[in-house]
């Protein structure tokens, strides 16, 4: 199903106002010439911060999608990047890369101790695996010197991090399809 999915997506995305991939701060693009710049905009912001060896680590391609959200179990891990992010502050953005990068770490940790094999759901997404990828988003946010109100948005967020919906089962890909980010 997965592969069915991805290959959908390439369709829709590989129109004639989507460039080549190019790589900004060691890490793939792919998108329009306004997504390109913003992306750029965000990892210019992340590149000087220690964070950003875990981010560079376990995020190798960032893509312009219709809604949001991490493919950890690719050969080169993709956050699909939706409009409402890209085009909202480089701040924020740049917050997001580091959250969605620390869905790969997750998902990449589990997968190591495992020897390999596919993780479990819960390693790496769900509630408790959002609560660690909100408090990795908040300490990137206070290393950028982000304001007190984005900052406590994020950690209010985490209080019950159930926004993003199902992440399995029968109703995890409407609930992916029902996002507005």
């Amino acid at each position: 199903m997965k592969s069915g999915i991805c290959n959908l997506e390439s369709l829709i995305l590989s129109g004639s106002r989507f460039r080549h991939p190019t790589i900004h701060h060691g890490i793939e693009v792919r998108g329009d010439v306004d997504f390109e710049r913003r992306t750029d905009e965000a990892l210019s912001l992340l590149r000087p911060l220690r964070q950003f060896a875990i981010i560079r680590q376990n995020l190798f391609v960032i893509r312009q999608a219709r809604r949001s959200g991490m493919k950890a179990w690719l050969a080169k891990p993709t956050f699909m990047v939706g409009r409402p992010t890209w085009s909202h502050s480089a701040l924020w953005y740049a917050s997001a890369i580091a959250h969605d990068a620390y869905h790969s770490k997750l998902y990449r940790d589990a997968r190591k101790r495992g020897g390999g094999q596919a993780p479990r759901i819960g390693t790496w997404t769900g509630v408790e695996a959002e609560k660690k990828c909100l408090s990795f988003q908040r300490r990137v946010l206070i290393a950028l010197d982000a304001n007190a109100k984005l900052i406590d948005y994020v950690a209010r967020c985490a209080e019950n991090p159930s926004y993003q919906g199902r992440n399995h089962g029968p109703g995890s890909w409407l609930d992916y399809l029902k996002r507005g980010w």
